[in-house]
């Protein structure tokens, strides 16, 4: 029987997905029975493969990257080179047997800080199963 968990879920998030009025926030946020930190980006396109790994590896349960819808993106094709960057560490992160379920990009425009956190909510419930990182350090 797998030990109950709460997952930590990091977002990192483009500042000009946010829909307008929204103040960025870089900071660590309580959900039901998760917990989000949120990172701000200049641009999605700035996110590397070894990034992403990265975050796995140093403890994260899930990760989520929202970028702009394809053709809204500032440097035109940033969230797509997001997007293909972020699938190819799925790719690797199920090769290893950690789950692609631990990585997902979306890509919208004007979201909330609330919204936000309804993404990192919905990749909490989807790496529930898959029980906590076995990469995190014991608690």
């Amino acid at each position: 029987m797998s030990e109950r968990f709460e997952p930590e879920v990091v977002v990192l998030y483009c500042g000009r997905s946010l829909g307008d009025g929204e103040i960025p926030s870089e900071e660590t946020r309580e959900g039901a029975g998760f917990r989000a930190r949120l990172v701000m980006m200049p641009c999605t396109s700035k996110v590397e493969v070894g990034h992403l790994l990265r975050l796995i590896e140093h403890g994260a349960d899930g990760v989520v990257v929202v970028g702009c819808p394809e053709r809204q993106c500032q440097f035109l094709v940033g969230s797509s080179r997001a997007q293909n960057r972020v699938s190819h560490a799925r790719t690797l992160l199920g090769e290893a047997g950690m789950g692609r379920e631990r990585l997902v990009m979306v890509r919208r425009q004007g979201v909330t800080l609330e919204e936000i956190m309804a993404l990192a909510e919905e990749r909490a419930g989807a790496v529930g199963p898959l029980g906590r990182n076995p990469m995190k350090a014991p608690a």
